[in-house]
């Protein structure tokens, strides 16, 4: 060998000496690993896949983050082979039909499956709403739109053996959905497969205090009460439906339920024939008050008997009172009185001022020919002062008058210097 074969020998071997000790700097290390996964078939949704890439993600980084990229590039089909060896015992129901695998510029894994067996084609989907009447669930179940068809949707063309983890898929989606829709309410979800047939059973169930009992009431001051008997049986039933219901829930949509309530009571019969104005009143707790005021903005109609007791003369007497509107707050009216120890009758013609919880009315009566004044004023949904005066014998008269229901109230009177309690039943 030559001197100058030595010399360029010599001077390889320190390029190389120089090089590979640099080598490093031109290698870089993975610092990122992205996973997908795709069904071969085309079948499984993209919350199932995107689920099974997460599943997956996890084993990547542990295998790829911080290897240098050319050492794995090298070792591209031993890789590749280990990821589907894994992937075949971790996604079940699923065999592995090729995996892709690239380093440039982080690390990119991509998985192709197929079903090994039989897919879902049209798994049963059953949502109940538990505790609730039927009615009520339908009506709750509206305020989840779509959740039948997209639980169908995320669950249909997978493999029939992925129950193992497609539950939990199923789960999040269900609990998502009603807390946002419907937060006083918790789901359980249940996914079963029996051979070919797979079923996803969702209950959803109340939290917190319930409605445990319904204190219903239907009254009218424009027609006699018992002119609405059938319907207030009616609405009793259908407000019964409220049972079980979580008291935040009524609390939350209070004005969405009496416009509904409102809405059922319009289309009914006699609302319209006796032209009445129905207004609905809820009061959440544990016991629903429900106040159901059917009035008319035309007439005032009723018919009360009296029995007093601790009163000497005229403790059994009866009136009947016929009322026109002629302005919101204005009404003409005539009344007819019988006492029945000795029957008497008395009538009068007269008219009434009503505003808020107040009224005042003026009416003369005949044969007897006295004036008489009167003044209420409603203390709340049950109980009445009455202050009234007698011109014929200069009598003055107070009342304090509870309301038991619609047919019976309570009245405690001063008149004169008597002091008696009244029992008024109301038509």
């Amino acid at each position: 060998m030559g001197t100058f074969s030595l010399v360029r020998a010599a001077a390889m071997v320190g390029i190389i000496n120089l090089v590979l000790p640099l080598q490093p700097l031109f290698s870089r290390s993975i610092e990122r690993v992205d996973v997908e996964v795709y069904d071969a078939n085309g079948g499984t949704s993209a919350p199932l896949l995107a689920k099974m890439a997460g599943s997956m993600e996890i084993v990547a980084q542990q295998l790829l983050l911080d290897k240098e990229t050319d050492a794995v590039a090298g070792e591209r089909e031993a890789y590749q082979a280990l990821f589907r060896e894994i992937a075949d015992r971790v996604f079940s129901g699923y065999e592995t039909a090729a995996v892709e695998l690239n380093v440039e510029p982080g690390a990119q894994l991509v998985f192709y499956l197929r079903p090994w067996s039989g897919v879902i084609a049209d798994a049963d989907i059953d949502i109940r709403f538990s505790g609730l009447d039927g009615e009520v669930a339908a009506l709750l179940e509206q305020k989840l739109p779509g959740l039948r068809q997209r639980l169908a949707a995320t669950i249909n063309g997978a493999s029939r053996d992925v129950g193992d983890w497609a539950g939990g898929i199923l789960r999040r989606l269900v609990r998502e959905e009603v807390e946002a829709q419907l937060p006083e309410f918790k789901a359980a979800v249940d996914l079963t497969q029996d051979g070919e047939k797979t079923a996803v059973q969702v209950i959803i169930y109340p939290l917190g205090p319930l409605v445990s009992d319904i204190r219903y009431e239907m009254r009218s001051q424009s027609i006699p009460n018992i002119m609405l008997m059938e319907l207030k049986y009616k609405y009793r039933q259908y407000c019964d439906r409220f049972r079980g219901l979580p008291v935040d829930y009524i609390k939350q949509h209070k004005e969405e339920l009496e416009e509904q309530l409102l809405g059922a009571l319009l289309k009914e019969r006699e609302v319209k024939d006796y032209g009445l104005t129905p207004t609905v009143k809820l009061t959440p707790g544990s016991t629903l008050d429900v106040e159901l005021l059917m009035n008319s903005k035309e007439y005032r109609l009723y018919f009360e008997g009296y029995g007093d007791i601790g009163r000497e003369n005229e403790n059994l007497s009866g009136k009947a009172h016929l009322g026109k509107m002629i302005g919101p707050e204005d009404e003409i009216f005539g009344e007819a009185e019988v006492t029945l120890d000795e029957v008497h009758w008395r009538y009068g013609l007269g008219y009434a001022r009503l505003w808020g919880k107040s009224s005042w009315s003026y009416m003369r009566r005949t044969p007897t020919g006295d004036n008489v004044y009167k003044l209420e004023y409603g203390l709340g949904p049950k109980w009445i002062l009455r202050a009234q005066h007698f011109s014929r014998n200069d009598r003055n008269e107070y009342g304090v008058r509870y309301r038991v229901h619609e047919f019976l109230s309570l009245e405690g009177v001063y008149g004169g210097d008597e002091f008696y309690l009244r029992l008024i039943g109301n038509l």
